[in-house]
């Protein structure tokens, strides 16, 4: 009886201990997974989808085993284009490690860009389904993402990754929203990175040509931004459109051999929406200044003009192989593919002899 009585007495201690302790430790795995020192609890959901024995690995301690194993396996999901296996084997694999840039990233690129891509050609499926079907998975990508940069707020890189999938050129477009993302990432973080693609995405924008002049001489302040080539020639056609002469041309671009290289390059990128002020006349200006050939012009035609002929050679372009329409190429990437080179070589040789 005295036994029976010690033992109760022990566990009413125990039960008592744990009762006071568990505020203290709540406190404690709260801030310890605030801090990610701590994973945050496995979900029901989650748990479910498991298995059992992948729940007790992942009981265990080792989850990060078990994320490595779905994602071997979500990438034969990928090969076999199953994509919405390959949605939720991501699903799973973030609820195990939220704080895993990797998987976000990975699990979003699918959804939002190769699934994107692989309806826009597959076979056996109506117009409007396909457009559908676009549309659910680069939608489905684009929240992946989003839940990815909610769970990591201090992580910019995943701000620059939503941004840079809002913003590219041959998917859907919301180029409000990614500058949103590119500005809320250098306010947390302050990298260059961020602040140069703020100022790329917003100059997109011709509504917001005033505020993107205005970000872009706050991104030349900083000398370490000045060595790129797209802040340079951002940085002129602003500085043209505004109407300004603060910086003269060699100052921005170099050399008047790189600035015929570099404003002609990003000429021809006309179809991503940068701002083009005083570009056009500048190139035509070096190009009389260098006396450049009319064989590797890089006026000759607008950029978006199409061949169905090779512009140089005038014999046509070889139907597609797999449906045997007639292929046709812009001036684009005729010029970039060919005469860019030789363009390159001439400006050198001709900068030589002066």
């Amino acid at each position: 009886m005295k036994l029976i009585r010690n033992l109760s007495v022990v566990l009413a201690a125990i039960i008592l201990a744990g009762l006071l302790r568990r505020p203290f430790d709540d406190r404690l795995a709260a801030n310890m997974q605030e801090r990610n020192l701590l994973p945050p609890p496995i979900e029901l959901d989650t748990r479910e989808e498991l298995g059992q024995t992948a729940l007790a690995i992942a009981l265990g301690g080792l989850r990060p085993l078990v994320a490595a194993m779905l994602n071997l396996e979500a990438h034969g999901y990928w090969e076999e284009q199953d994509w919405y296996e390959v949605e939720q084997s991501y699903v799973t694999i973030v609820a195990l490690q939220p704080r895993v840039r990797y998987y976000w990233g990975t699990g979003s690129w699918h959804l939002y860009s190769n699934a994107y891509a692989d309806y826009a050609d597959k076979p056996g499926l109506s117009e409007g389904r396909r457009k559908r079907k676009q549309k659910e998975f680069f939608d489905k990508g684009i929240t992946f993402l989003e839940r990815g940069v909610q769970q990591n707020p201090q992580d910019w890189r995943l701000c620059r990754l939503l941004g840079n999938a809002l913003s590219g050129n041959w998917r859907p477009q919301n180029l409000e929203r990614a500058v949103e993302c590119f500005a809320q990432g250098y306010a947390t973080s302050g990298a260059p990175q961020l602040q140069r693609s703020h100022v790329y995405c917003l100059s997109r924008i011709p509504s917001r040509k005033v505020e993107a002049w205005d970000a872009c001489r706050e991104m030349w302040a900083d000398k370490g931004n000045r060595r790129f080539p797209t802040p340079q020639t951002i940085f002129f056609a602003l500085q043209s459109w505004a109407g300004e002469t603060t910086y003269s041309m060699e100052e921005i671009l170099g050399s008047r051999r790189h600035a015929a290289q570099k404003l002609t390059d990003y000429w021809f990128r006309q179809v991503e929406g940068f701002p083009m002020d005083g570009v056009e006349e500048m190139i035509g200006q070096l190009c009389e200044e260098f006396k450049v050939p009319n064989r590797f012009h890089p006026l000759t035609h607008p950029p978006g003009k199409t061949f169905d002929h090779d512009p140089f050679t005038l014999k046509p372009y070889s139907p597609h192989p797999i449906t045997g329409k007639p292929r046709t190429r812009t001036w684009r990437s005729i010029w970039m593919n060919r005469p860019r080179d030789s363009y390159w070589s001439y400006l050198r040789s001709a900068e030589a002899t002066q």
